[in-house]
């Protein structure tokens, strides 16, 4: 009996199988043009090919990020008294905005002491200076008292000569002329040195005065202020701790400017290389960079809740040293001077526009550049092109196969370079799909209008 079974089984397997077979084994019928088709010509879609003399937009996407972080730190040591909340993360200061308060007090005790110091300085240089009118006074009476012993030594010579007068009454007046000569020169030398101590006695008062402007500087560095505009990135230090000088007090992102970071293909990298602008006539030819990008003009979108606000910028740099080599690409920053200038474009339909008031760093956005290219281009629809970059053109009824290069496309648009394309402004292009193609074919065009 269980025999009988498995061959029943078997037997209506086998005749599944081939029903099966004869059912769903058959060749499926390629659809072929007919005869008909053939000689009437194949119907297809078309549309006209135009010139395209404009700027397009390139897009991009890149990520909107802080052009600079400043570090703002300790320049004396001392301990924190007081933290303005102006200091706390997250908060958006201005330029000179209070930040914190170091203890003062040894510094201004420094200033006295400085002061105290200085004023000594100036009476050891008025003391010098009294010396100095005095030896002046006796070098004078010196002088006259030389004058008169030369006088005297002048008699006694002649006197000696005239038999008069002895040699040692002589040599007495010759004696008191010796004595009035080096009382004179004693007098000369202690100027000499009262003048010299008068230069010292400045020097040492122009030192301390160094150090006390140095001291009233570090007076004025204990109110640690805000040096530029911006938004606290965080807080580094708390009222009560003490700080030595050079540590860091608190992060602030400049708020002036903003930069997309972005990355270029080649092909994109290439066309803004292609965009004419202005040469700085500041520049240094020897120092020119030979990959520096050109500040084409672009625009910084960003889209919420249906609404876009846009920002102008200009691409600014190549970052890095060249290739991406993860990504094959070239990285570039893309700078807004202005990230608080925005104007809006609404396509919401009369509902409330909700818009950034300012570029905010971590945004991603759309870079649009606009690209005028040094050759002609056509337009035609993307629909037209090809895999491999073939177009179908319609010549009078016959198929022309022709290869492009595509420049662009955005959305149902591409344009296509004119040169050695064998495309030209009027040509119509087959955009409807064909089971088989080949160069030469009869086609017939039914909705050309409609396809313009």
């Amino acid at each position: 009996m269980k025999t009988a079974i498995n061959i029943v089984v078997s037997l209506i397997v086998l005749v599944a199988g081939f029903v099966g077979l004869r059912i769903f084994g058959q060749k499926p019928e390629v659809p072929t043009q007919d005869a008909k088709a053939e000689d009437t010509g194949v119907p297809v879609e078309t549309a006209k090919v135009s010139a395209w003399n404009r700027p397009f937009n390139m897009t991009i996407d890149g990520e909107a990020s802080t052009y600079r972080i400043v570090t703002v730190g300790s320049e004396v040591e001392g301990r924190i008294v007081k933290k303005a909340e102006a200091a706390r993360s997250g908060t958006y200061i201005r330029k000179g905005d209070l930040l914190f308060q170091i203890d003062s007090e040894k510094y201004q005790l420094e200033i006295d002491r400085l002061r105290a110091q200085l004023q000594q300085a100036d009476e050891e240089i008025s003391a010098v200076a009294v010396d100095l009118e005095n030896t002046a006074s006796l070098i004078s009476l010196a002088e006259e008292d030389l004058k008169l012993q030369n006088n005297q030594m002048e008699r006694m010579r002649i006197l000696l000569a005239k038999r008069t007068a002895n040699e040692t009454e002589v040599e007495a007046a010759m004696k008191q002329e010796l004595v009035a000569r080096n009382a004179l020169q004693s007098l000369k030398n202690q100027k000499k040195s009262l003048q010299q101590r008068a230069k010292t006695e400045a020097a040492d008062k122009a030192l301390v005065q160094a150090e006390l402007d140095r001291a009233e500087l570090d007076l004025k560095r204990c109110t640690v202020t805000s040096t530029l505009e911006g938004r606290i990135v965080d807080d580094i230090v708390e009222e009560g701790d003490h700080i030595q000088s050079g540590d860091d007090l608190v992060h602030i992102s400049d708020g002036s400017r903003m930069e997309i970071k972005c990355q270029l293909r080649g092909e994109e990298l290439a066309w803004v290389w292609t965009q004419a602008v202005a040469p700085d006539k500041n520049a240094n030819p020897a120092l020119a960079d030979p990959l520096n990008l050109p500040p084409v003009p672009c625009e910084v979108a960003f889209e919420f809740e249906g609404v876009e606000t846009i920002w102008d910028g200009y691409i600014a740099r190549l970052e890095g040293t060249g290739i991406d080599r993860d990504t094959r690409t070239f990285p570039c920053r893309v700078l807004v001077e202005e990230p608080h200038k925005s104007r809006i474009n609404d396509s919401g339909g009369g509902r409330p526009v909700v818009s950034p008031p300012t570029l905010l760093s971590g945004m991603y956005v759309n870079v649009r550049i606009p690209i005028q290219s040094i050759s002609p281009l056509l337009k035609l629809p993307l629909e037209a092109v090809r895999p491999g970059g073939q177009i179908w053109v319609d010549r009078g009824g016959k198929l022309d196969v022709v290869e492009v290069s595509l420049a662009h496309s955005e959305g149902d648009m591409a344009l296509v370079r004119q040169s050695g394309s064998g495309l030209s402004d009027g040509d119509r292009v087959i955009v409807s799909p064909l089971v088989s193609v080949r160069d030469g074919m009869k086609v017939t065009s039914t909705t050309q209008e409609a396809a313009e």
